[in-house]
């Protein structure tokens, strides 16, 4: 089996040099290797996170071996198996959504691919979704202290080189908050393509724009997709967002011939997350004068306790 040899050092720990806690080994290693599952799959399936077992190819792609430790120093070594022989079934199917990974990529190929984009800030990214965030945000307690990161060097690979630190966290973790929760949702459009080995379509909308989409294999049965080939369907489903706000895909659940009345699902509102709405609650509350809007007119149907509450709540704004 080809393997790729990576180093994962792990830097201002508070224990001596060269030594590291089982419980903090655990963390790192559990995120390295949840992240970098999730991060395949996201590349491979187009979502980072289903449920039931997970795919023998999946678990051979992410089972890396510790080969050793340098001496004198807290950095392991690592080697990952390259995707072409461990996925190469899965890695060499012709895909509607994104190039998939090259034979000679590994696991951690793709997750610090993902990373990369997460800490540039690149919303519009394809290469992670909130379910690879969540994995690299399992680090908060380890990245809490000033001057501790885990870095993963590759020799061969260099611009597979990537630093997880407290600011790169930071960074992360505001990506993360950016991005809308998925929502329930109505969408008309065109079934114009159909990919029937990975059960995913794409729709287009009256504007002309495009939504990828996977139907639930559990709900919808293939051949049920196929019949609506080249027809105006109105699904329910499922959307899921980018970082960006921008649709990332359309879970399927019921797919039917549209109907008179459908055209008002001809569009996708773009929701807020709840980082936007807070920013735009603390804009205007900023331009009021809470205290003037008090003034004059107490007594009224509040009581003291309730007043105090709004004049207190206008001090944490300001």
């Amino acid at each position: 089996m080809k393997k790729l040899r990576y180093r994962v050092s792990v830097q201002g720990l508070s224990s001596p040099r060269g030594t590291i806690s089982f419980t903090k080994l655990k963390t790192i290693s559990g995120v390295l290797s949840e992240g970098a599952e999730r991060a395949l799959r996201l590349a491979i399936e187009g979502q980072s996170v289903k449920k039931g077992p997970t795919p023998a190819w999946l678990s051979k792609s992410t089972d890396f071996v510790l080969a050793g430790m340098v001496k004198g120093s807290t950095t392991l070594v690592v080697d990952a198996p390259t995707l072409g022989t461990v996925a190469r079934d899965q890695i060499s199917q012709t895909d509607l959504w994104d190039t998939p990974p090259k034979a000679y990529d590994t696991a951690l190929t793709i997750l610090s691919q993902a990373l990369h984009d997460a800490s540039s800030e690149i919303l519009e990214s394809e290469r992670y979704d909130t379910g690879v965030l969540d994995t690299l945000l399992n680090l908060k307690q380890l990245l809490r202290d000033e001057g501790v990161s885990v870095k993963l060097i590759s020799d061969k690979r260099p611009h597979e080189n990537f630093v997880l630190d407290r600011a790169n966290f930071n960074t992360i973790q505001k990506v993360k908050q950016s991005t809308p929760e998925p929502h329930a949702i109505l969408v008309s459009g065109l079934l114009n393509t159909i990919g029937h080995s990975k059960k995913r379509f794409q729709l287009r909308m009256k504007n002309g724009e495009t939504l990828r989409g996977k139907i639930d294999e559990n709900l919808i049965a293939t051949e049920q997709m196929r019949k609506f080939w080249g027809q105006q369907v109105t699904i329910k489903g499922f959307i899921h967002f980018k970082a960006s706000g921008k649709p990332r895909f359309l879970e399927a659940h019921a797919i039917e011939a549209s109907q008179a009345g459908d055209e008002l699902f001809e569009s996708i509102a773009v929701p807020h997350s709840p980082t936007q709405i807070w920013t735009q609650i603390k804009a205007e509350l900023a331009n009021r004068d809470v205290v003037a809007e008090i003034w004059g007119k107490w007594p009224g149907d509040e009581s003291i306790e309730q007043l105090l509450d709004m004049l207190k709540s206008s001090e944490k704004v300001n």
